[in-house]
């Protein structure tokens, strides 16, 4: 359902469950996603209220009046949509699709609220003189005309590049950090009636390990080994693993493992960790692992979120830098990552090697962003639409992840990346480089020498 979310809208959703648990609500209802809505002041719903001398904390105290009449429940672990909410989001992915919108953003939830019949608010409003028809129309006006230039990236017409699975696979299953889940995952295999690895061996054999980080997080929502093989004696068919073809691991494994290896790289680790594995499958949504998470109620939102948490809070330079390069991605109404926004994520870092060595050949982040600006252009309006890499900038993910890996780090870092930029001489970033007056060679020998010096 929310795969046509925004990471605006998601962060409105996860908002709303937080305030369901300060509340102590068994459930998120359309109050709570309305309260979310309005914290952020410079959404065009905030902005718009402004304009219509509507005051936001006086709404707001409202809202929480009406959600203090809702029964007060013991604290509950799992948190779950009510009807309500679920009807709200069905409306939303509607009103999207009547407007054009390809994306879900937070106007478009705030809409399908408004729009609510059974929304108690409504009235209160009503009482107060608030024209909601009037809000509701201008804010369909709002979305309907509401439409950015479209800047087509120059990465995008890239062709796909054919992936070696097979390889990425082997990577995978020998790194120390993994090759212990899948011999016990292909242990597990040899007891079954099953010749090929599965998404639900692999998740039975991190749970196995309950010593584990992961295993700790996913015993506190209710994900052991016991409720997972409990649940997993209940299915009688693999159909779910499987899609017309079989190989060592089934279809739905594979795109699992491979969807772990990006998230990783992203990451800046550089191995894969059984929370790649879970974040991997909580993002493809497939296979009879995941099938099991939906019979266990798992908040998959909230499980993602705490699973996310430490690999966060990791003091890792490529991590920051993608930070970085959404944010700036951003600031130019793009939703495409290319190669020049990694280059300039490195430069706005400033603390790593790869970014003194810029720094000693003249690359400021002033001079980069205009260089790029005229490179790529710059969208009229902010889109808000979720943020994905080019094919150039993946594959310098992954030539940075294999530099790291021949030298034996954990991590990967921003000098990795500036190599790996470097070993793209088509790409947009050296095309910035080539304008600003730096040429790879200049940048390898600048790594070199100050390496060298850490080493003396």
């Amino acid at each position: 359902m929310f795969e046509k979310f925004t990471e605006k809208a998601i962060d409105v959703v996860k908002a709303a469950q937080i305030y369901a648990i300060e509340y102590n609500h068994e459930k998120i209802y359309p109050e709570h996603l309305l309260l979310a809505l309005l914290n952020d002041t410079n959404s065009i719903i905030v902005k718009t209220f402004s304009v219509r001398k509507i005051e936001i904390n006086d709404l707001k105290k409202e809202i929480e009046e009406l959600l203090k009449k809702r029964a007060i429940v013991r604290p509950v672990e799992f948190i779950a949509f009510s009807a309500s909410s679920k009807d709200i989001f069905i409306r939303t992915l509607d009103i999207a699709k009547v407007l054009g919108n390809s994306y879900v953003k937070p106007e478009h939830l705030f809409l399908a609220i408004w729009d609510y019949p059974k929304l108690e608010l409504t009235s209160v409003l009503k009482e107060k003189g608030i024209d909601v028809d009037k809000m509701k129309t201008m804010f369909y006006n709002i979305l309907s005309t509401h439409k950015s230039k479209k800047v087509r990236h120059p990465e995008i017409v890239e062709k796909r590049r054919r992936i070696d699975k097979s390889e990425s696979i082997i990577s995978i299953i020998e790194n120390s950090d993994s090759s212990k889940i899948f011999d016990r995952a292909i242990a597990k295999l040899s007891t079954s009636n099953y010749e090929i690895l599965g998404t639900e061996q692999i998740m039975q054999s991190i749970l196995d390990d309950d010593t584990t980080d992961i295993s700790k997080i996913l015993c506190d929502f209710g994900i052991t080994s016991i409720t997972f093989s409990e649940k997993l004696k209940e299915i009688s068919s693999r159909q779910a693993e499987f899609g017309d073809k079989q190989i060592i691991f089934t279809p739905n494994a594979m795109k699992m493992l491979m969807t772990a290896l990006d998230i990783a790289r992203e990451s800046g680790n550089a191995s894969i960790l059984p929370e790649h594995i879970i974040l991997g499958l909580l993002k493809t949504k497939k296979g009879i692992a995941y099938n099991i998470l939906k019979e266990l109620n798992v908040n998959e939102y909230l499980l993602e979120e705490k699973v996310l948490q430490p690999i966060e809070k990791q003091k890792n330079e490529t991590l920051y830098i993608m930070r970085l390069a959404k944010q700036e991605a951003r600031r130019l109404g793009n939703n495409i990552v290319g190669s020049e926004l990694i280059l300039l994520g490195i430069v706005l870092e400033s603390n790593s090697i790869a970014a003194e060595v810029l720094k000693d050949l003249g690359v400021n982040i002033k001079d980069a962003r205009d260089v790029v600006e005229d490179l790529i252009g710059i969208n009229e309006d902010y889109s808000s639409t979720e943020i994905t890499f080019s094919q150039r900038a993946k594959l310098i993910l992954e030539d940075a992840w294999n530099i790291a890996k021949s030298q034996n780090k954990t991590k990967t870092t921003a000098d990795d990346l500036l190599i790996a930029i470097c070993n793209q001489p088509d790409s947009v970033a050296m095309k910035a480089l080539s304008r600003l007056g730096v040429d790879a060679l200049e940048i390898r020998q600048g790594l070199k020498n100050r390496l060298e010096n850490i080493r003396i």
